[in-house]
């Protein structure tokens, strides 16, 4: 802290010209310029930040890098410049037809809309090496705020159009719905080969169709046993042995990886992909059978997660221990343990930011979308003890950090929401409404309610709200009005 004595002159009293001298002391906090380095590496994307890194290296001999995930086979003593990097991405050869390309070439050839040409090529670049999006951006997320076409109706249309492009079953959450998209295509599949691609695969372990057979029926038993259990499309079916060996064999001539025919460019991937992730797992290995219901886990209390810090495309730098024995060098090697020291906090933030959003947002992370809580950056950074500006720089809009889990990877600014009362005094979040309404929207589509009953369906379901938030919420949805619909 510095104090700063501040005079004050020629300062009017009223209306009188009289002039009077004041004296007062102030507390000003200057930050230093290591201080505002580390703000400033926080606020950065990984993008720019390994620009940075590799600039810092370039210019300060006493840092090193030990790995650059751009050079697999990189050896410790061995230094990568700024150029280089910008090498490795431009010599990256094109071998054969990438994925992208290859479905790409396809979309162009389709009749459609300008809207749908741009969100066929948005989902089709949100592809992994498998074709699918599951370790990607949320699909959802690819919708262009500014325009209004693009919704929710249009992204299914165009993903189902993506699925019957050469190779069949791309753009699927997982390699397992690969399969049941490629079965759907084909049209050809029995009712039982269906029921086992559509989330029952570990029935087929072992894949012997005697032991198959019993998995089923067992599975069927516990099924119908429980309370209120709706009917299978199965069980009028006979499960026979020849059935339950027509569906192995013909799972067996589905291709588990239709994407493995291309090339797919690792370097051009990783620029692709969040800038940072903090993977969200459950842990659920110290559960009894007991506390499962139907799959899942009965009770929020009985999970806890673990959240990991992912580097991504930084390289891994250190201080050279020659340089710090060297009293000559002594400058580079405490500018370079200062920019250590700036990572290593930048590293910390985010990574206890991320726990206190899986914390916060514990509902969300166990059952998906729909179930996020009202969450400010102000409440955020109280639970942190950082300030409120810290928050900001991680979750800013420009570069956004990013949180992979189960349903998909968002980025930090999603977890924020604003709140709305309702009846019983809690407040729900404004991203709830939204699901609430697109539900309601889609299971009264023929009524084309407008969005005076949308306000009162709402109030009626206990939550207080106008109807032009309503109106608001059913804009940023990308739903039309009751007029278009």
């Amino acid at each position: 802290m510095n104090c700063a004595t501040i005079s004050i002159e020629k300062i009017a009293m009223g209306i009188t010209a009289n002039q009077n001298q004041f004296q007062t002391d102030l507390q000003l906090q200057k930050m230093s310029q290591q201080q505002i380095q580390t703000l400033k590496y926080l606020a950065m994307g990984s993008k720019d930040l390994r620009e940075e890194i590799l600039k810092a290296v370039d210019n300060n001999p006493a840092l090193e890098i030990v790995f650059d995930p751009f050079e697999i086979n990189y050896k410790n003593s061995q230094k990568i410049s700024s150029s280089d990097n910008q090498n490795i991405l431009e010599q990256t050869e094109d071998k054969t037809e990438t994925l992208q390309q290859h479905l790409i070439n396809q979309v162009n050839l389709e009749k459609l809309s300008e809207d749908e040409h741009s969100l066929c090529i948005a989902l089709i670049q949100n592809l992994d090496k498998n074709g699918c999006y599951g370790s990607m951006l949320d699909p959802v997320t690819l919708l262009d705020k500014n325009r209004p076409q693009q919704n929710k109706k249009m992204l299914s249309k165009c993903m189902d159009l993506i699925h019957h492009l050469d190779p069949v079953g791309v753009c699927c959450k997982t390699p397992e719905e690969s399969l049941l998209i490629q079965a759907q295509v084909k049209a050809d599949a029995s009712e039982l080969t269906l029921f086992l691609l559509n989330n029952h695969l570990e029935l087929l372990v072992p894949p012997v169709s005697a032991q198959v057979q019993k998995n089923i029926k067992k599975y069927l038993e516990k099924w119908h046993s429980q309370s209120f259990a709706a009917e299978t499309p199965i069980d009028n079916i006979p499960i026979t042995i020849e059935e339950v060996q027509n569906s192995i064999d013909y799972i067996r001539n589905l291709n588990p990886h239709p994407a493995a025919a291309f090339a797919y460019d690792e370097n051009a991937s990783r620029f692709n992909q969040p800038d940072v992730v903090l993977t969200v797992e459950p842990q659920e290995g110290y559960l009894r059978e007991d506390d499962f219901e139907n799959g899942k886990i009965k009770g929020t209390d009985k999970i806890w997660f673990q959240v990991k810090y992912a580097s991504g495309i930084l390289p891994e730098i250190r201080l050279n221990p020659v340089y710090s024995k060297m009293p000559q060098n002594k400058k580079y090697f405490v500018e370079g343990k200062e920019f250590i020291q700036s990572l290593l906090y930048r590293k910390n933030t985010i990574a206890l930011q991320g726990c206190a959003i899986v914390a916060a947002q514990k509902k969300f992370f166990l059952e998906g979308k729909g179930n996020l809580v009202p969450l400010t950056r102000r409440q955020l950074a109280k639970i942190c003890n950082i300030h409120e500006s810290t928050v900001s720089r991680m979750a800013n809009k420009k570069n956004s950090k990013y949180i992979q889990c189960q349903w998909g990877i968002f980025p930090a600014d999603y977890f924020f929401t604003s709140g709305i009362d309702t009846n019983n005094g809690k407040k729900i979040s404004s991203e709830t409404i939204k699901s609430k309404l697109s539900q309601i929207i889609e299971a009264t589509h023929n009524a084309n309610l407008s969005d005076s009953q949308l306000t009162q369906i709402l109030n009626q379901q206990g939550i207080k709200i106008a109807r032009r938030t309503v109106t608001k919420y059913r804009t940023q949805l990308n739903i039309q009005n009751s007029y278009q619909r």
